[in-house]
């Protein structure tokens, strides 16, 4: 008979090889991706409506801004509600990373979302106005972001402590 723990863990395996659940913590190799805490700790899918929603349609206009239509997404009107619009960008986004492409975001769409939005060229001085909200959207959902550092390079920082 296994132990409580050992149930526990091949439960914790079995959630996140399904992919519910699954939180992909930084490292050394994924130092910007999602913290786990805060907007990222949740997922959100078509009908609902939250500030971590606003959060999400303004990290997607940042990436239409700098990415162009190279994955076919398109300003998004901010307004807090996971309708339509927010769904085809989202399942866009997941398509250009081959990402299954349902416009749900959960922990690995989060994660991806944090990775390409919480980059410092993001927040850089001569950034758009766009990547800038979308740095700091990242950053409030609980995203592990990249902060120009002191004299050359870039250190990870998130609202969460470690």
């Amino acid at each position: 008979m296994k132990s409580l723990k050992g149930r526990l863990a091949a439960g914790a395996l079995a959630l996140a090889i399904a992919g519910f659940g699954a939180v992909i913590p930084a490292t050394a190799a994924n130092a910007a991706g999602s913290t786990g805490h805060g907007c990222t700790s949740y997922t959100y899918a078509s009908g609902g409506y939250a500030t971590c929603v606003g959060k999400i349609q303004t990290m997607l206009n940042g990436l239409a801004t700098s990415r162009g239509s190279s994955y076919g997404g398109y300003q998004l009107a901010v307004d807090n509600s996971f309708g339509a619009n927010t769904k085809t960008n989202v399942k866009r986004f997941q398509s250009y990373l081959g990402l299954v492409s349902d416009g749900i975001v959960g922990p690995i769409t989060w994660n991806q979302l944090c990775r390409y939005v919480g980059v410092r060229s993001f927040i850089e001085y001569n950034s758009p106005a766009k990547m800038k909200a979308a740095w700091n959207a990242a950053y409030d959902a609980g995203c592990y972001v990249e902060k120009p550092a002191a004299g050359a390079g870039f250190t990870t920082v998130s609202k969460y402590p470690r």
